[in-house]
């Protein structure tokens, strides 16, 4: 069972690269005002949390038998850490949307009808909670920022792995 080991090395890639072409393409979406690349980063952004939540679990397990030398386990926790935080701001940058579904639709958003006081009180609507609010300029922000945060943390956190496997030789077999 031992040609197993190291697990995390194969599942970090994907979540990587799901995670830095979603926020990418859903930035660029809102930007240039693209519904389909919102939707298709949307779809990727999931899928790279999804992927990054095996990645930490497969690397939790790896980390068990990391050395136990000093700094093998500084960069290690540093590395846990940001693993960490990666899963919550991309879980706060997915969750936002749930609760304001114009931080995904703004992009062609049509102008709101004109409607007479009559036809507003008697309309059928949905409840308020799920109705598609526009989303205010600091709503936009913080969402947009959580995104170039998580990015910053996919940089931080593949540096960190590289300075483990590279510098420190953790998961490398000696010859």
């Amino acid at each position: 069972m031992t040609f197993l080991f190291p697990l995390h090395p194969r599942f970090v890639h994907f979540p990587i690269a799901l995670s830095l072409t979603g926020v990418a393409l859903i930035i660029l979406g809102l930007l240039l005002k693209r519904e389909r690349w919102i939707e298709y980063g949307r779809f990727s952004l999931v899928l790279g949390w999804l992927g990054v939540l095996v990645a930490s679990l497969t690397g939790l397990i790896d980390g068990a038998r990391a050395p136990d030398s000093p700094a093998v386990q500084t960069v290690l926790n540093q590395h846990i850490t940001v693993g960490v935080s990666l899963l919550v701001v991309f879980g706060f940058a997915l969750y936002l949307p749930l609760r304001n579904r114009g931080l995904w639709n703004q992009a062609s958003e049509p102008a709101p009808r004109q409607t007479s006081a009559f036809q507003q009180s008697h309309a059928i609507r949905p409840p308020r909670s799920l109705r598609t609010r526009r989303a205010s300029r600091n709503q936009r922000a913080l969402f947009m920022a959580l995104l170039v945060i998580g990015a910053g943390l996919i940089l931080l956190e593949g540096w960190l792995g590289g300075r483990l496997v590279y510098s420190l030789g953790v998961g490398v077999a000696a010859h």
